[in-house]
């Protein structure tokens, strides 16, 4: 529960850096390009693309590659492999950072590595709800499109209300 809380709360403020970076970029895009087109663009993001969330996901997945293969000198794809299967939750205990690892900085090596497996696993939570969140909006448009927009939100607000009775 306190890491979905954490990748909520990291969500909501990758959302506002996004939707920022959007909006300068926009910005920028725009006043060169005033000439050929305008186009309305809002100022907030509300969600961000999955493809967006998995790369994130995926320069992080590198840098563990390129972390542990210089400190545990792994290749690049058992950091990799080490690295998904840790921040999944999976741990299969074949790769185990430190085993093999005789120096003179093992334990502040073992502190850095035991922060970036948590914030990794906090950074995936915030993927997993990012790409949640998406799929959500791009079903919204759907049944938008589709005309059962009104029947959906009222099968939503059911089963809302049914949650909340449950607590």
């Amino acid at each position: 529960m306190c890491l979905t809380n954490t990748g909520d709360l990291l969500a909501f403020f990758f959302i506002k850096y996004y939707s920022l970076t959007i909006h300068f970029t926009q910005r920028l895009l725009k006043s060169r390009r005033a000439k050929l087109y305008h186009q309305n663009q809002t100022e907030y993001v509300e969600h961000v693309p999955i493809a967006a969330t998995l790369g994130v996901l995926a320069l992080y997945i590198i840098a563990g590659a390129v972390l542990f293969s210089h400190w545990e000198g792994w290749s690049y794809v058992d950091g990799a492999y080490f690295s998904f299967i840790t921040f999944t939750t999976i741990g299969l205990g074949d790769l185990v950072p430190g085993k093999g690892t005789l120096t003179e900085n093992k334990n502040g090596k073992s502190i850095l590595c035991a922060l970036y497996l948590l914030f990794g696993l906090v950074l995936t939570a915030m993927c997993f709800k990012l790409m949640q969140d998406d799929l959500f909006a791009i079903k919204r448009k759907l049944f938008a499109r589709l005309g059962l927009e009104s029947q959906h939100n009222v099968h939503h607000h059911h089963q809302s209300h049914e949650r909340e009775l449950i607590k």
